[in-house]
Protein backbone atom coordinates (compact mmCIF):
# COMPACT_ATOMS: atom_id res chain seq x y z
CA UNK A 1 0.00 0.00 0.00
CA UNK A 2 1.17 4.10 -0.34
CA UNK A 3 2.51 5.16 2.17
CA UNK A 4 3.60 8.86 3.39
CA UNK A 5 0.89 11.06 2.16
CA UNK A 6 2.01 14.43 0.87
CA UNK A 7 -0.25 17.54 1.15
CA UNK A 8 0.55 20.74 -0.48
CA UNK A 9 -0.52 24.47 1.30
CA UNK A 10 -3.77 25.99 0.09
CA UNK A 11 -2.82 28.59 -2.43
CA UNK A 12 -4.18 30.04 -5.75
CA UNK A 13 -5.37 27.44 -8.17
CA UNK A 14 -4.35 27.23 -11.59
CA UNK A 15 -1.61 26.09 -13.77
CA UNK A 16 1.74 25.90 -12.12
CA UNK A 17 3.37 28.61 -11.15
CA UNK A 18 6.66 28.69 -9.02
CA UNK A 19 8.36 31.69 -7.48
CA UNK A 20 11.66 32.71 -8.85
CA UNK A 21 12.86 32.60 -5.11
CA UNK A 22 12.73 28.70 -5.02
CA UNK A 23 13.93 28.13 -8.16
CA UNK A 24 16.90 30.10 -7.04
CA UNK A 25 17.33 28.35 -3.82
CA UNK A 26 20.91 27.44 -3.66
CA UNK A 27 19.99 25.59 -0.35
CA UNK A 28 17.86 23.36 -2.43
CA UNK A 29 20.30 22.45 -4.36
CA UNK A 30 19.61 21.33 -8.53
CA UNK A 31 17.66 17.75 -6.36
CA UNK A 32 15.85 20.13 -3.92
CA UNK A 33 14.58 22.01 -6.90
CA UNK A 34 13.61 19.55 -9.34
CA UNK A 35 11.77 17.70 -6.48
CA UNK A 36 9.74 20.70 -5.39
CA UNK A 37 8.90 21.68 -9.32
CA UNK A 38 7.64 18.48 -9.47
CA UNK A 39 5.77 17.84 -6.83
CA UNK A 40 4.39 22.05 -7.54
CA UNK A 41 2.90 20.69 -10.77
CA UNK A 42 0.12 17.94 -8.87
CA UNK A 43 -3.25 19.52 -8.79
CA UNK A 44 -4.37 20.38 -5.27
CA UNK A 45 -6.78 17.39 -5.70
CA UNK A 46 -4.44 14.77 -6.50
CA UNK A 47 -3.24 12.68 -3.76
CA UNK A 48 0.90 12.38 -3.81
CA UNK A 49 2.49 9.50 -2.12
CA UNK A 50 6.22 9.62 -1.16
CA UNK A 51 6.50 5.64 -1.40
CA UNK A 52 5.30 6.37 -5.25
CA UNK A 53 7.88 8.93 -5.57
CA UNK A 54 10.66 6.41 -4.77
CA UNK A 55 9.30 3.82 -6.64
CA UNK A 56 9.11 6.39 -9.88
CA UNK A 57 12.66 8.21 -9.37
CA UNK A 58 14.32 5.91 -6.60
CA UNK A 59 14.60 6.36 -3.25
CA UNK A 60 18.14 7.56 -3.32
CA UNK A 61 17.45 10.18 -5.38
CA UNK A 62 14.20 11.32 -3.96
CA UNK A 63 15.50 11.09 -0.48
CA UNK A 64 18.93 13.20 -0.85
CA UNK A 65 16.55 16.18 -2.43
CA UNK A 66 13.91 15.21 0.55
CA UNK A 67 16.71 15.97 2.85
CA UNK A 68 17.78 19.18 1.26
CA UNK A 69 13.92 20.54 0.67
CA UNK A 70 13.22 19.76 4.31
CA UNK A 71 15.99 21.13 5.96
CA UNK A 72 15.24 24.83 3.72
CA UNK A 73 11.98 24.84 5.19
CA UNK A 74 9.96 24.16 2.21
CA UNK A 75 8.65 20.50 3.30
CA UNK A 76 7.67 19.45 7.27
CA UNK A 77 6.73 15.86 8.50
CA UNK A 78 4.25 14.83 10.79
CA UNK A 79 3.08 11.32 12.16
CA UNK A 80 0.65 10.07 13.99
CA UNK A 81 1.73 7.90 16.56
CA UNK A 82 -1.73 6.50 17.44
CA UNK A 83 -1.91 3.90 14.25
CA UNK A 84 0.53 1.45 12.46
CA UNK A 85 -0.80 1.52 9.03
CA UNK A 86 1.66 2.76 6.94
CA UNK A 87 -0.60 4.61 4.90
CA UNK A 88 -2.32 6.92 7.73
CA UNK A 89 0.88 7.35 9.52
CA UNK A 90 2.70 9.47 7.86
CA UNK A 91 1.77 13.31 6.76
CA UNK A 92 4.06 15.56 4.33
CA UNK A 93 2.98 19.33 4.30
CA UNK A 94 5.14 21.91 1.43
CA UNK A 95 4.83 24.74 0.48
CA UNK A 96 6.80 27.10 -2.47
CA UNK A 97 7.38 29.90 -0.34
CA UNK A 98 9.24 28.00 2.66
CA UNK A 99 7.41 28.30 5.90
CA UNK A 100 8.64 31.13 7.80
CA UNK A 101 5.70 33.68 6.79
CA UNK A 102 3.22 31.06 8.60
CA UNK A 103 1.99 30.89 11.88
CA UNK A 104 3.93 27.67 12.92
CA UNK A 105 2.76 27.42 16.25
CA UNK A 106 -1.28 27.48 14.68
CA UNK A 107 -0.63 25.05 12.30
CA UNK A 108 1.16 22.71 14.61
CA UNK A 109 -2.02 22.66 16.63
CA UNK A 110 -3.90 22.07 13.94
CA UNK A 111 -2.10 19.23 12.39
CA UNK A 112 -1.97 17.94 16.48
CA UNK A 113 -5.77 18.38 16.35
CA UNK A 114 -6.12 16.01 13.26
CA UNK A 115 -3.56 13.87 14.98
CA UNK A 116 0.18 14.37 13.73
CA UNK A 117 2.71 15.49 15.60
CA UNK A 118 5.98 17.00 14.05
CA UNK A 119 8.35 13.76 13.20
CA UNK A 120 12.20 13.68 12.17
CA UNK A 121 13.66 10.55 11.79
CA UNK A 122 16.35 11.51 14.59
CA UNK A 123 13.64 11.35 16.97
CA UNK A 124 12.51 7.55 15.74
CA UNK A 125 14.65 6.21 19.22
CA UNK A 126 12.42 7.18 22.60
CA UNK A 127 15.64 8.36 24.28
CA UNK A 128 16.82 10.78 21.25
CA UNK A 129 13.57 12.06 22.42
CA UNK A 130 15.07 15.50 24.31
CA UNK A 131 13.93 19.04 24.25
CA UNK A 132 17.42 19.73 22.59
CA UNK A 133 16.89 16.81 19.87
CA UNK A 134 13.58 17.96 18.82
CA UNK A 135 14.98 21.69 19.20
CA UNK A 136 17.53 20.93 16.80
CA UNK A 137 15.39 19.03 14.40
CA UNK A 138 13.43 22.03 13.02
CA UNK A 139 13.45 23.66 9.93
CA UNK A 140 16.78 25.67 9.30
CA UNK A 141 14.97 28.71 8.82
CA UNK A 142 14.12 28.81 12.60
CA UNK A 143 17.77 29.44 13.53
CA UNK A 144 19.26 32.86 12.99
CA UNK A 145 21.92 32.80 10.39
CA UNK A 146 24.60 35.89 10.16
CA UNK A 147 22.91 38.68 9.03
CA UNK A 148 20.28 38.06 11.59
CA UNK A 149 19.89 41.31 14.06
CA UNK A 150 18.90 40.76 17.33
CA UNK A 151 15.66 40.90 17.39
CA UNK A 152 15.50 38.70 14.81
CA UNK A 153 17.23 36.13 16.95
CA UNK A 154 15.09 36.40 19.64
CA UNK A 155 11.97 35.86 17.71
CA UNK A 156 13.86 33.01 16.55
CA UNK A 157 15.17 31.42 19.22
CA UNK A 158 11.63 32.28 21.29
CA UNK A 159 9.86 30.87 18.41
CA UNK A 160 12.11 27.27 18.40
CA UNK A 161 11.61 26.92 22.17
CA UNK A 162 7.80 27.13 22.24
CA UNK A 163 7.60 24.86 19.11
CA UNK A 164 10.32 22.22 20.65
CA UNK A 165 8.09 22.59 24.05
CA UNK A 166 4.90 21.64 22.14
CA UNK A 167 6.33 18.86 20.60
CA UNK A 168 8.34 17.75 23.66
CA UNK A 169 5.12 18.00 25.60
CA UNK A 170 3.18 15.29 22.76
CA UNK A 171 5.67 12.58 21.78
CA UNK A 172 5.59 9.32 23.30
CA UNK A 173 8.82 8.92 25.79
CA UNK A 174 7.88 5.28 27.46
CA UNK A 175 7.49 2.25 25.51
CA UNK A 176 5.57 -0.91 27.14
CA UNK A 177 5.84 -4.37 26.55
CA UNK A 178 2.31 -4.03 24.73
CA UNK A 179 3.34 -1.41 22.25
CA UNK A 180 4.16 -2.18 19.04
CA UNK A 181 7.32 -0.62 16.77
CA UNK A 182 5.80 2.13 14.85
CA UNK A 183 6.52 1.29 10.81
CA UNK A 184 9.33 3.06 9.32
CA UNK A 185 10.16 4.50 5.84
CA UNK A 186 13.93 5.30 6.10
CA UNK A 187 16.61 3.21 7.25
CA UNK A 188 17.03 4.99 10.71
CA UNK A 189 13.70 4.34 11.73
CA UNK A 190 14.01 0.39 11.70
CA UNK A 191 14.41 -0.81 15.61
CA UNK A 192 16.85 -3.89 16.24
CA UNK A 193 14.39 -5.87 18.53
CA UNK A 194 11.54 -6.14 16.35
CA UNK A 195 13.90 -6.69 13.25
CA UNK A 196 15.96 -9.63 14.65
CA UNK A 197 12.64 -11.21 16.40
CA UNK A 198 10.66 -11.31 13.44
CA UNK A 199 13.51 -12.66 11.00
CA UNK A 200 12.80 -16.68 11.65
CA UNK A 201 9.51 -15.85 11.61
CA UNK A 202 9.03 -14.51 8.11
CA UNK A 203 12.11 -16.03 6.69
CA UNK A 204 9.84 -19.14 5.00
CA UNK A 205 8.03 -16.45 3.61
CA UNK A 206 10.44 -14.84 1.64
CA UNK A 207 10.55 -15.72 -1.64
CA UNK A 208 13.47 -15.80 -4.69
CA UNK A 209 11.51 -13.76 -6.42
CA UNK A 210 11.54 -11.09 -3.61
CA UNK A 211 15.44 -11.16 -3.31
CA UNK A 212 15.48 -10.76 -6.89
CA UNK A 213 13.79 -7.38 -6.29
CA UNK A 214 15.97 -5.98 -3.85
CA UNK A 215 18.85 -7.32 -6.00
CA UNK A 216 17.33 -5.34 -9.14
CA UNK A 217 16.74 -2.13 -7.12
CA UNK A 218 20.48 -2.09 -6.04
CA UNK A 219 21.98 -3.22 -8.84
CA UNK A 220 19.91 -0.42 -10.48
CA UNK A 221 20.67 2.25 -7.92
CA UNK A 222 24.14 1.70 -6.38
CA UNK A 223 25.79 -0.16 -9.76
CA UNK A 224 29.02 1.60 -8.16
CA UNK A 225 28.56 -1.19 -5.04
CA UNK A 226 28.88 -4.17 -7.60
CA UNK A 227 32.10 -5.54 -6.33
CA UNK A 228 30.35 -5.59 -2.59
CA UNK A 229 27.17 -7.65 -3.96
CA UNK A 230 29.37 -10.28 -5.92
CA UNK A 231 31.86 -10.88 -2.48
CA UNK A 232 27.94 -11.89 -0.54
CA UNK A 233 27.55 -13.85 -3.52
CA UNK A 234 29.96 -15.80 -3.57
CA UNK A 235 29.33 -17.02 0.04
CA UNK A 236 26.69 -18.68 -1.09
CA UNK A 237 24.14 -17.92 1.05
CA UNK A 238 20.39 -18.91 1.24
CA UNK A 239 17.79 -16.66 -1.42
CA UNK A 240 16.21 -15.27 1.86
CA UNK A 241 19.43 -14.26 3.96
CA UNK A 242 20.47 -12.70 0.58
CA UNK A 243 17.70 -10.80 0.33
CA UNK A 244 17.63 -9.63 3.88
CA UNK A 245 21.69 -8.40 3.84
CA UNK A 246 21.24 -6.85 0.45
CA UNK A 247 18.04 -4.69 1.73
CA UNK A 248 20.11 -3.55 4.64
CA UNK A 249 23.21 -2.61 2.06
CA UNK A 250 20.68 -0.79 -0.13
CA UNK A 251 19.48 1.48 3.00
CA UNK A 252 23.21 1.83 3.77
CA UNK A 253 23.78 3.40 0.22
CA UNK A 254 20.98 5.74 0.87
CA UNK A 255 22.22 7.03 4.20
CA UNK A 256 25.99 7.35 2.67
CA UNK A 257 24.59 9.19 -0.63
CA UNK A 258 22.67 11.40 1.71
CA UNK A 259 25.55 12.72 3.58
CA UNK A 260 28.37 12.88 0.72
CA UNK A 261 28.15 14.99 -2.33
CA UNK A 262 31.63 13.72 -3.43
CA UNK A 263 31.23 10.55 -5.65
CA UNK A 264 34.76 9.42 -4.40
CA UNK A 265 33.60 10.11 -0.60
CA UNK A 266 30.61 8.15 -1.55
CA UNK A 267 32.14 4.91 -2.59
CA UNK A 268 34.95 4.60 -0.06
CA UNK A 269 33.06 4.75 3.13
CA UNK A 270 30.57 2.50 1.45
CA UNK A 271 33.71 -0.12 0.79
CA UNK A 272 35.44 0.65 3.61
CA UNK A 273 32.48 -0.18 6.26
CA UNK A 274 31.44 -3.13 3.98
CA UNK A 275 35.13 -4.45 4.69
CA UNK A 276 35.10 -3.66 8.28
CA UNK A 277 31.94 -5.36 8.79
CA UNK A 278 32.82 -8.46 5.94
CA UNK A 279 36.53 -8.84 8.09
CA UNK A 280 34.71 -9.25 11.14
CA UNK A 281 32.25 -11.49 10.02
CA UNK A 282 34.85 -13.62 8.49
CA UNK A 283 36.74 -13.54 12.09
CA UNK A 284 34.46 -13.24 14.70
CA UNK A 285 30.92 -14.49 13.54
CA UNK A 286 30.27 -18.19 14.44
CA UNK A 287 26.44 -18.37 14.58
CA UNK A 288 23.95 -16.02 12.80
CA UNK A 289 26.35 -14.85 9.90
CA UNK A 290 23.30 -12.83 8.18
CA UNK A 291 21.98 -11.29 11.81
CA UNK A 292 25.58 -10.54 13.10
CA UNK A 293 26.37 -8.85 9.23
CA UNK A 294 23.23 -6.66 9.19
CA UNK A 295 23.44 -5.40 12.92
CA UNK A 296 27.35 -4.91 12.66
CA UNK A 297 27.19 -2.67 9.45
CA UNK A 298 24.55 -0.48 11.16
CA UNK A 299 26.39 0.27 14.00
CA UNK A 300 29.37 1.20 11.68
CA UNK A 301 27.45 2.87 9.77
CA UNK A 302 26.33 5.16 12.88
CA UNK A 303 29.50 5.36 13.91
CA UNK A 304 31.37 6.57 10.66
CA UNK A 305 28.62 8.83 10.15
CA UNK A 306 29.00 10.34 13.63
CA UNK A 307 31.62 12.69 12.83
CA UNK A 308 29.56 14.31 10.38
CA UNK A 309 26.69 14.86 11.71
CA UNK A 310 28.22 16.74 14.88
CA UNK A 311 29.58 19.36 12.62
Amino acid sequence: MPSGKVERIERTPGFTQIDNKLLTDKSLGLEGIGLMSHLLHYSKTFEVYKSVLHREWGRATVEKAWKKATKAGYIIAFKNYSTNSTQDSYNYTFDEFKFFDFDLMSYFEEKWAAGYLFYDKTLYQVANRTLENIEAALPQFLFPNEDSDTEEKERLDKLRKALAQFVFERLPREKTESQEDYPSQTFEEQAFEKEENNRNNDDSKVTFKEASSHIDNFVQDFPEYLSCLKRLEEKNLKPSDLEEIVETLYNVGVDIDLQFDDVRKRIAAFESIFEEQFLANELYCQYDWVGYFKKGIKVRLKDYLLPKKLN
